[in-house]
């Protein structure tokens, strides 16, 4: 039998079996159990609308976070010690557990070129904690994004997890 709207879809189909919710699913089992946020130190604007939307969905699916940065020296970059990287680490991953009542680890990943490894080293790291999900922020489509893919585009085509991008 079809609904009135006369759409096709029969009045009392569900996508659901029998007394079965939605609801009930994300009780037994949540999408998400372990999110990953890859951080740039500097904090940009992406990274915090990324951390943003990661907190709203580990507090939804009762999800942990990992907040992962891999660091070195960069040209131009003053030298921050392992001491100082780590208390940047720290200092985010609790305003983040605080804002989201979430738990909230925090990896940093020293590297010895970060420009060539920083793709690769994210893409390991999600494997070797198991997340099930990745939060990234990234920026607006710049021209050189068409000739070499940004970190967000990588981690899309690459991860094994689910991506979530965030502009």
């Amino acid at each position: 039998m079809f609904d009135q709207a006369g759409d096709g879809v029969e009045a009392d189909q569900g996508l659901a079996p029998s007394g079965f919710s939605m609801l009930q699913a994300k009780e037994e089992r949540p999408m998400y159990s372990h999110i990953m946020i890859p951080v740039d130190l500097h904090l940009p604007p992406e990274v915090r609308r990324a951390a943003k939307v990661a907190a709203a969905i580990a507090e939804w699916q009762g999800a942990k976070i990992t907040l992962v940065s891999v660091t070195g020296t960069q040209p131009g970059d003053p030298v921050q010690s392992d001491a100082a990287i780590d208390k940047n680490l720290r200092d985010f991953a609790k305003q983040l557990a605080e804002s989201s009542g979430t738990e909230v680890a925090y990896r940093n990943i020293h590297s010895v070129d970060v420009a060539a490894e920083v793709d690769g080293d994210l893409t390991r790291t999600a494997e070797e904690i198991e997340a099930d999900l990745i939060v990234v922020g990234t920026h607006a489509p710049r021209i050189t994004d068409y000739i070499f893919s940004s970190h967000a585009g990588y981690l899309a085509k690459h991860a094994s997890v689910s991506v979530f991008v965030v502009r």
